[in-house]
């Protein structure tokens, strides 16, 4: 997939002055969005050759340039920003970003770091992570993509320029899959929280059904079809993690909660929902608990998912009737 083939990173690639930009650099929005291959195109301008005042193509997209340090990591670690005795990386070995920032460009006019995943460091690498920041070698550039937003310290925000992409609307997706060759599923029949990439993955990998099956099995739960244990091994057998299943069931108390706000039917799947009777109060607190749930796994992601459907999947019976 090329920059030219997601026209919603139009409008944030014109804005990029290249000439103007300062050394941090932060691409922030939803996973599926395209935001690495925004950065790595902007990463390609800046390393132009000092001889042939050209870019390395060939180079770069071997990811072979000598000047240009991509890190990408589930879980960014302190290590990987600054050097550590006895700390060896599998596939970076001891090379780090501060010391590969303060070495003067090889074949470049500059040094260019992309950090995938920025929102995964802790405190204490992003505090060293300011030393390249607040005291920048010249002619570097560090670029980060983030998938949460104000995950970063306010002290790596100040000293960086904020690029912000927005999801689509459900019609440019609608195109967009078009244009794509695919014109049978629609973008409503995923999560609003749904990204072009994303949707186009789970089509690919044969996925684009879990939402409406998620639907159909907590509707099933509430309509006493299914009880307890079997309402959550049907969920387990879904292949997402808690995040997203917490996603999905956020995603449909705010779809119920917002028809009975606004007085609208529902269609589809979540029909049987018309006659429901719940408490709009009741509904926004379980909303309130699953986003603060969503929170703390950042923090803690050895939840126990069994405890945690079992107490949501009793509060959800509870909570609606039909």
């Amino acid at each position: 997939m090329k920059l030219s083939d997601l026209h919603w990173l139009n409008k944030p690639n014109l804005n990029i002055k290249l000439k103007n930009l300062p050394h941090g650099i932060i691409i922030s929005g939803p996973i599926g969005l395209g935001k690495e291959i925004l950065a790595k195109d902007i990463a390609s301008k800046l390393l132009i050759n000092k001889n042939t005042s050209m870019e390395d193509t060939d180079l770069f997209s071997s990811n072979n340039h000598p000047d240009f340090f991509l890190l990408d990591k589930e879980k960014i670690l302190l290590h990987n920003i600054t050097y550590r005795k006895n700390k060896w990386d599998d596939e970076k070995g001891q090379r780090n970003i501060n010391s590969f920032l303060s070495i003067t460009p090889s074949i470049a006019v500059n040094k260019v770091v992309l950090m995938l995943n920025a929102q995964t460091m802790n405190d204490e690498s992003q505090n060293a992570l300011l030393k390249s920041l607040e005291e920048p070698s010249p002619n570097t550039y560090i670029i980060m993509t983030t998938s949460r937003p104000k995950s970063l310290l306010q002290t790596i925000y100040s000293r960086c320029q904020l690029i912000n992409i927005a999801t689509p609307s459900t019609d440019d997706i609608n195109s967009w899959l078009t244009t794509n060759g695919i014109s049978d599923i629609n973008a409503t029949d995923f999560p609003s929280f749904s990204t072009p990439l994303t949707i186009l993955k789970s089509i690919e990998s044969g996925d684009h059904l879990d939402f409406k099956n998620f639907v159909k099995i907590i509707t099933n739960f509430i309509e006493n079809k299914a009880d307890t244990s079997m309402t959550i091994k049907n969920i387990s057998n879904l292949d997402i993690n808690l995040i997203m299943k917490t996603n999905y069931l956020i995603e449909f108390l705010k779809i119920i909660l917002k028809s009975k706000l606004l007085n609208e039917d529902l269609s589809g799947i979540y029909m049987k929902f018309n006659s429901s009777n719940f408490n709009n109060l009741k509904i926004s607190n379980l909303i309130n608990d699953l986003n603060n749930l969503r929170f703390d796994y950042f923090k803690v992601p050895q939840i126990n998912e069994t405890h945690v459907l079992n107490y949501f999947l009793s509060e959800l019976k509870n909570s609606i009737k039909i």
